[in-house]
């Protein structure tokens, strides 16, 4: 090779290193980036504002429907617009920094990356009064400067997982809320706009966020959340990743029911497989081979941030008993589950549920309940704040069956 060659072999190699290497990997493949969240639901996130036009008709619409979201804001509009911006943060929605003037990473030097993001940052702090730990650049495109200013600077890149193309013109609010819809699903960050983009795109923006809290809420069944990111370990995150796969397709499998976007229970009816379940007056509820309703906790509707177990259970407490009201309501509406008599469930978690009109047994300690009493431990381990500590302690314990019957459930639970 010439001198030439050489000299454009490296320029290119350097071109590469420096734009598209980091672009694969935080980008692409997510790798040193968050493209989802770690609370139960969905988590609603906006980019390019604060804008006086949109930015207030978004937060009417944020504030009415109660619904969290994450403003990753411009540096220069945070100066440009210090009230607005304190509008966002009074409301309590998040705040993560989208960059000082909206620049594309690859056309940056690795000091004007620097000195932009440091710039950005110190503007939104300065207002705030709080450190910012989050923050996407525009478009999600990254280059070598930024990768090295996110790790010396303890920040974390966060991206998203579902998008609607809200940016350009010529789609409907229905349209750009239905593809967003196609692919929320637990752990999704779903990206939006108050400014920018073609003219007048982000006026559609409310229009698509009432859509959602339909579509999203009410048909998928999924909450509205704040972006959750915990600090885990990369070996929990991979067993996180790993269980919610299972679980979704245990689900499916089986064809067990949410109930809605925020009760603790789902519901799937079965062939029961015994033992015989009795009242209190000797009359049998329940045989082998009898059509029941079997009850399964909502695993990730019990994630919390509560340490110890008071806390837990108070919260728990407050929450199962609006869950088993809709779950009555639920059954009472529902033709599907007109026929079935019983409804039970094997847990390791059943004390306090007598107090919630159900009754409790033994079950005998055989090879399934072994495995129900292993899966249900790895679900504690997974889900619960305190996860080690608390399946160790349960570790030479068994499941047993808890169970209440239709009529005595729609009794004591079905709002009147």
């Amino acid at each position: 090779m010439s001198w030439w060659e050489w000299v454009l072999f490296v320029f290119l190699a350097v071109g590469v290193i420096y734009t598209i290497v980091p672009d694969i990997i935080l980008h692409r493949l997510g790798m040193g980036s968050w493209k989802r969240q770690y609370s139960p639901g969905v988590a609603i996130t906006f980019d390019d504002g604060p804008d006086p036009q949109y930015t207030p008709k978004i937060l009417e619409v944020l504030s009415r429907n109660n619904m969290p979201a994450t403003f990753f804001v411009v540096g220069e509009k945070v100066l440009l617009y210090p009230e607005l911006f304190q509008s966002i943060a009074a409301a309590g929605h998040q705040i993560g920094v989208h960059s000082l003037k909206h620049q594309y990473a690859w056309f940056q030097s690795p000091w004007e990356t620097w000195r932009s993001w440091d710039k950005a940052v110190a503007a939104v702090e300065g207002i705030t009064g709080r450190p910012v730990d989050w923050v996407r650049p525009p478009w999600g495109t990254f280059n070598l400067a930024l990768w090295l200013w996110i790790i010396i600077r303890k920040k974390k890149a966060v991206l998203w997982t579902s998008e609607g193309h809200d940016w350009k013109t010529g789609l409907s609010s229905e349209e750009i809320a239905r593809r967003i819809a196609r692919r929320a699903r637990e752990g999704t960050i779903i990206l939006l706009h108050d400014s920018c983009g073609d003219e007048g795109a982000p006026s559609r923006v409310p229009q698509v966020l009432e859509i959602l809290g339909e579509k999203v809420i009410k048909e998928e069944k999924l909450p509205v959340v704040k972006l959750e990111l915990p600090a885990w370990s990369m070996w929990r995150h991979f067993i996180f990743r790993l269980w919610e796969m299972w679980e979704r397709g245990y689900a499916r499998m089986n064809k067990i029911e949410r109930i809605s976007a925020s009760n603790l229970l789902r519901l799937d009816k079965t062939i029961y497989k015994g033992p015989d379940i009795m009242s209190a007056n000797g009359e049998l509820l329940a045989k082998q081979g009898d059509q029941a309703g079997e009850i399964h906790f909502d695993n990730i509707r019990f994630m919390g941030k509560e340490k110890d177990s008071t806390s837990i259970a108070l919260r728990v407490l407050r929450e199962i008993k609006p869950s088993l009201s809709e779950l009555a309501a639920y059954i009472a509406e529902n033709p599907e589950y007109a026929d079935i008599k019983i409804f039970f469930g094997l847990t390791l978690i059943h004390r306090g549920v007598k107090g919630l009109g159900f009754g409790v047994q033994d079950v005998p300690v055989t090879l399934c309940t072994r495995f129900i009493a292993r899966l249900q431990r790895i679900i504690l381990y997974i889900y619960h704040p305190t996860g080690k500590e608390r399946a160790e302690h349960m570790i030479n314990t068994h499941p047993k069956l808890v169970w209440i019957s239709k009529e005595y459930l729609l009794l004591r639970w079905l709002p009147r």
